[in-house]
């Protein structure tokens, strides 16, 4: 990027013009495509200029935009289709999610995708947040939220202008993104995708029941439990079962669900942090050290007489 105004993607002019090209046309085909992160902003850039031309709407400016798109016959068809969509949305008809590494080569991959498309992932994510919030304690559960905990279901309404406050801040943040532009079709969608995140949380824990102790594998626990700690086995942590913690999700000593006892005289609450649950059994333990397991559990030798003492 030193002293250029556009990535040239190890390209030659040419061949740089027509992987953007292919991008967009499959941008605007699928409505989300998946490539590194590099050539995801530059398609960003183009798709950006492309649907401004089709906005337009003018002979000159459509056909600019049907040279740079291929296959034109469908292209200019999803071109109309989009000018309509963003007819009211001034600008930032598309989003770039970072979406980890790429197998291989290890190159930054990302997500691009087009707002407000039928898959639109960030709407995905703020429906599962509002069924998370509704159903778990810790997350932004209020009185206001009650009704929905017991069956009532959502609708447009519940996700107009005023109402968002019922909800974290974060995700109030973005209820008014995913649909400030989208009207009452995207709090339609919104409400419908939010119970079917809430059906699917309450089969869930019908299913897997509350986070308690695997009492099948604490039977082999005395040869399966980590080797080197020098603490109690109560404090080292167990294997458990069921409903999976989220990060940030509290839990406190009453509940009997936690896993070092220390907690549980003070009474204190404990946070999981997103480290913690992704490391699971191999996550950073209170009070543990690296040194060699205590004799008892060490295979006992018997003496044997040398051949000189005989």
């Amino acid at each position: 990027m030193k002293n250029h105004a556009f990535r040239k993607l190890s390209r030659t002019s040419s061949h740089r013009r027509a992987l953007l090209r292919n991008l967009v046309t499959s941008l605007f085909e699928h409505g989300r495509i998946v490539t590194t992160v590099a050539k995801a902003k530059e398609a960003a850039r183009e798709a950006e200029k492309v649907i401004t031309l089709g906005k337009n709407n003018t002979a000159p400016s459509l056909s600019q935009a049907g040279a740079f798109l291929f296959s034109q016959k469908e292209s200019m068809r999803q071109l109309k289709d989009l000018a309509q969509r963003y007819a009211e949305r001034p600008g930032g008809y598309t989003r770039i999610h970072l979406n980890g590494n790429r197998k291989g080569d290890h190159a930054p991959r990302a997500i691009l995708e087009l707002v407000d498309n039928p898959r639109d992932l960030r709407l995905e994510m703020t429906a599962r947040a509002i069924a998370r919030e509704t159903l778990r304690k810790g997350f932004g559960k209020n009185a206001a939220l009650v009704d929905y905990v017991s069956g009532k279901r959502f609708s447009a309404a519940d996700f107009s202008e005023g109402h968002e406050k019922r909800f974290a801040l974060l995700t109030a943040k973005n209820i008014k993104k995913v649909t400030q532009f989208g009207g009452e079709e995207a709090r339609e969608r919104l409400a419908l995708k939010a119970n079917a995140a809430l059906l699917w949380l309450r089969a869930e824990e019908a299913a897997e029941g509350e986070r308690r102790v695997d009492t099948a594998r604490m039977q082999g626990w005395h040869e399966n439990a980590p080797r080197g700690s020098t603490t109690p086995r109560a404090i080292v942590t167990r294997p458990y079962k069921g409903r999976k913690w989220l990060a940030g999700e509290e839990e406190r000593g009453s509940t009997g669900v936690v896993s070092t006892p220390r907690l549980v005289r003070k009474g204190l609450p404990r946070k999981h942090s997103v480290i913690r649950i992704g490391k699971g059994e191999f996550a950073k333990r209170t009070r543990a050290r690296s040194v060699l397991p205590p004799m008892h559990l060490l295979p006992q030798r018997t003496p044997t007489r040398s051949a000189s003492s005989a």
